[in-house]
């Protein structure tokens, strides 16, 4: 529980396709206990949380960066939904701010796109791996 009555839960592992799995659920089982939360903001969040760790995972493992470890911070509290991922692969520089929906048939290339539209806040920092800063404000519940 987090200082001002939220929930958090921290997890650590191996930059693979079974962590994305652990994050979403993970995720899940914050928002079991969030109370009011809009489908809206579960969706959105959601959906952002699944691009980004997604995007870490598959990117380590293109890139050859093996035994990448990634943790993830996930925090739901009155105000926000929010995670926070640190790696340690090798840097890349990534231009957020040019993110933008491919053409409709494009195989891939939609995640930080989307990500983007999903929150309201969105940040990638580089530093002895890539951190990964993602927010969203709650709605007010209808």
């Amino acid at each position: 529980m987090t200082a001002d009555g939220g929930s958090r839960v921290t997890l650590t592992g191996a930059a693979e396709l079974d962590f994305v799995d652990r994050v979403l659920t993970a995720l899940e089982e914050l928002f079991q206990g969030a109370g009011d939360l809009t489908d809206e903001d579960r969706t959105f969040f959601s959906l952002a949380v699944s691009e980004i760790i997604t995007n870490i995972v598959m990117h380590s493992n293109c890139q050859g960066d093996a035994g990448v470890t990634v943790t993830a911070d996930l925090t739901v509290d009155a105000a926000a939904l929010s995670a926070r991922f640190q790696d340690d692969a090798a840097p890349v520089t990534i231009a957020l701010h040019e993110a933008e929906l491919p053409e409709e048939l494009a195989e891939s290339g939609r995640g930080l796109a989307i990500a983007t539209m999903a929150l309201d806040h969105l940040s990638h920092e580089v530093n002895n791996g890539h951190t990964w800063t993602l927010m969203r404000r709650r709605r007010a519940s209808e």
